[in-house]
């Protein structure tokens, strides 16, 4: 049974019910059980004055002040959690609570989200890889970025073209489940431009291996390979542990960039000149051969100046992220179009 308790403890249970306290906290802190505290968070408390009753519910705790407050903090700002909204505006009350306030206003964080949920120890990693490659010097001539990426035979898809030039038609936006599909890699540096991988299937950590070998130790580049760096993303399938030795025996430096760092690889810019090349016009592809024909098409038409321009730009792009302490840079929006 529940215990029946003095109008100063009624009181104290909903003060802290008031700060948005659970029912547990509320409980341990004041030494009482949480069947207690249920019973007594919503009862009318009638105090010596006649007539004044001392409550205040639970929707009262965040008013429409609050709610214009936290509109326009997220127009502002981008926010990847409800915690890290409140912890922001200083509000009181609980986390759930909170949630709660937004969810009846409909308001979902996930909508105004700009860029990848960074936490802490990614922003750190950035750092600190920028911070070690410009202490110990680098030259962009000596490096090469790879990458690979799926192609539908109908855009848009993810880096399919930049829409800033005006009166450019769009592609129609269900093209995205289009059944015709290859998988591509390539790889590029000052100049430099390796011939496209392409593949009906999915590229997997022995594709990957294969296309790097055969794309890399025979091509003729100047500076030779082995005074260059292949710098790579953290795909699960570069670093194979059964794949990886392959490359060290085919004399390939391999280095990897951080995680979530896609503003930091100068190769996805390329792919968005060739998306913007293959998508041309809303060009539409039924098979794979026309599909596989107009890739190695859009591929081998991109300009080597062009490709040299945004391979130069990795010094910008490390000076940039160092500057912003491993936060997201401009390129990142620049490479989304």
């Amino acid at each position: 049974m529940v215990p029946r308790l003095s109008l100063s403890n009624q009181r104290k249970i909903q003060k802290e019910r008031r700060k948005g306290k659970g029912r547990n906290e509320t409980a341990r802190s004041l030494h009482v059980s949480v069947n207690t505290v249920t019973k007594y968070t919503n009862t009318l408390i009638v105090d010596e004055r006649p007539g004044w009753m001392n409550r205040k519910g639970q929707s009262q705790l965040y008013t429409g002040k609050t709610l214009k407050k936290v509109q326009i903090e997220i127009k502002n700002k981008t926010y990847s959690s409800a915690i890290q909204l409140k912890k922001a505006l200083k509000l009181p009350g609980s986390d759930r609570s909170f949630q709660r306030f937004l969810k009846a206003n409909k308001i979902g964080l996930h909508k105004h989200r700009r860029v990848p949920p960074f936490q802490p120890h990614h922003i750190q990693n950035r750092y600190n890889f920028a911070k070690e490659t410009i202490s110990k010097g680098f030259l962009p001539e000596l490096c090469l970025f790879d990458d690979e990426k799926t192609v539908r035979g109908r855009g848009p898809d993810k880096y399919y073209r930049s829409l800033r030039e005006e009166n450019t038609p769009q592609p129609e936006s269900k093209s995205r489940a289009h059944p015709i599909t290859v998988g591509i890699w390539g790889c590029v540096g000052v100049g430099f431009k390796s011939k496209l991988f392409v593949t009906d299937g999915t590229i997997d950590g022995a594709t990957y291996t294969d296309a790097v070998i055969n794309g890399l130790s025979k091509a003729k580049m100047d500076p030779p390979l082995d005074t260059r760096v292949l710098l790579s993303d953290n795909a699960g399938w570069h670093k194979k542990r059964d794949e990886m030795p392959r490359i060290e025996r085919a004399k390939i430096k391999q280095k990897f960039l951080p995680p979530l760092s896609s503003d930091l690889n100068p190769i996805e810019h390329v792919w968005a000149l060739l998306s913007s090349k293959l998508y041309e016009n809303c060009a539409i592809y039924d098979t794979v051969d026309s599909l596989r024909k107009a890739v190695i098409k859009a591929w081998n038409s991109i300009p080597q100046e062009s490709i040299d321009n945004l391979v130069l730009s990795y010094g910008d792009r490390l000076l940039e992220c160092y500057s912003r302490e491993g936060k997201m840079t401009k390129y990142w929006k620049d490479r989304a179009g």
